[in-house]
């Protein structure tokens, strides 16, 4: 058997891995079913929470870039960090953005506009107040001012879902429609620096940077925190890019993994898998790979039958979970972990939920199994870090299938 690696998971850290691997000359098969966190992302692309965000950018990882610019996603600076305006109001660093969110960092001073439409969760003028009363605009001196230029074309895009509005933004026709409302819009109100707009703007690929050359404006999107269109051009630049690279998908869900000798069988819904190494990159809590599952589920009157374990793999497989360092071990209260205490972050640790998961030395989880993304415990829960172990998981897969 030639090298072959099965990535299970089909988010950041599974496509990172896949690509990893298939660098590294495996036969690589990806399965996944279903949404999980990286589709769920509103197009901010960090390497550490942004809360604890320094002021400067460590330089990227070369592996990094070389993804970035392969999956096509994404726009990623150097030591200069990108500015998102978000939905709620405030202005946040970013290490890089979507290819469609406008980023405020590279605007000069002067009047960003934000047009006004009735649809619901777009409420220009309460927004423009909200972003322009943001320490970073009034530093730059950005004028975020609410303006009255038609963007919606038929009737029905005030009421459907961001992302159908997002995919009419994919039709040329479309785009330049809206490309000249906001030109003849800017035109009049006289001088401007951009133009943020709600996440309209493509869902098979981002439109802002043709829309922005035929407005003659930086245009983009504002970042909305969970059920972007980001989410969805993420899935299409990825599917564009395992076809490109030939690595075979399988729509199914795991069950289990196995080792047998040299080789690991991973059965699925309908058909089993054989491979030398696999790649555990599932998501956590969010995205699905990790269930919270107490004792109490099973309780049927007073007490549950037995105790166990709080927390579960979505997939049976040969690792152990651990949190803030130690292992978990099965509960000595039949009623699991009192999560008042535990599941919320305090200034000196993050809360369980968000940092539970497989126990890896690095990537390791298991002799020919590695592990990425989201389901390693103890790792901070950003895109790039994501990406990052998913690099070297794909990585050490291959090699090891060898």
């Amino acid at each position: 058997m030639s090298k072959t690696v099965v990535v299970i998971g089909a988010g950041a850290a599974g496509v990172a891995a896949a690509w990893s691997a298939h660098r590294e000359g495996a036969r690589v098969t990806l399965v996944s079913r279903g949404v999980g966190a990286s589709a769920l992302g509103g197009g901010a692309v960090d390497d550490v929470p942004w809360e604890q965000r320094p002021r400067a950018a460590a330089p990227l990882d070369p592996d990094l870039e070389a993804f970035s610019g392969a999956l096509g996603a994404w726009r990623i600076h150097g030591s200069q960090l990108a500015r998102a305006a978000t939905l709620a109001g405030r202005i946040r660093p970013a290490r890089g953005l979507d290819r469609s969110l406008l980023d405020l960092a590279a605007l000069p001073a002067g009047r960003l506009l934000l047009p006004r439409a009735p649809r619901a969760g777009w409420a220009a003028d309460s927004l423009a107040a909200a972003l322009g009363d943001a320490p970073f605009a009034r530093s730059r001196n950005l004028e975020l001012t609410p303006v009255n230029i038609p963007v919606l074309l038929h009737e029905d895009e005030r009421r459907m879902p961001d992302g159908e509005l997002a995919a009419r933004h994919d039709d040329d026709e479309r785009l330049d429609w809206l490309a000249t409302r906001l030109r003849e819009g800017a035109s009049r109100l006289g001088s401007a620096v951009g133009v943020l707009l709600g996440p309209w703007l493509g869902a098979a690929a981002a439109r802002a940077e043709r829309l922005s050359s035929l407005v003659g404006l930086p245009t983009g999107e504002v970042l909305l925190g969970v059920g972007s269109a980001a989410g969805m051009r993420f899935e299409a630049a990825r599917d564009r890019l395992l076809d490109k690279l030939g690595v075979k998908v399988v729509r199914a869900r795991a069950t289990t993994i196995e080792r047998h000798g040299d080789r690991f069988r991973v059965a699925l819904e309908q058909i089993t898998l054989t491979a030398r190494a696999v790649v555990l990159a599932t998501g956590g809590l969010v995205g699905g790979g990790l269930r919270y599952a107490p004792p109490e589920r099973l309780a049927d009157g007073d007490l549950p039958p037995r105790g166990g374990l709080p927390f579960s793999l979505s997939v049976d497989a040969p690792v152990t979970l651990a949190s803030r360092g130690a292992m978990l071990e099965v509960v000595s209260s039949l009623h699991g972990p009192e999560l008042d205490e535990t599941a919320w972050p305090n200034p000196s640790e993050p809360g369980v939920l968000e940092v539970v998961g497989v126990r890896c030395d690095g990537v390791r989880a298991g002799p020919g199994l590695t592990a990425a993304g989201d389901v390693i415990a103890d790792r901070p829960r950003t895109l790039l870090e994501a990406v990052a172990s998913g690099i070297r998981a794909g990585r050490e897969a291959a090699r090891s299938s060898g």
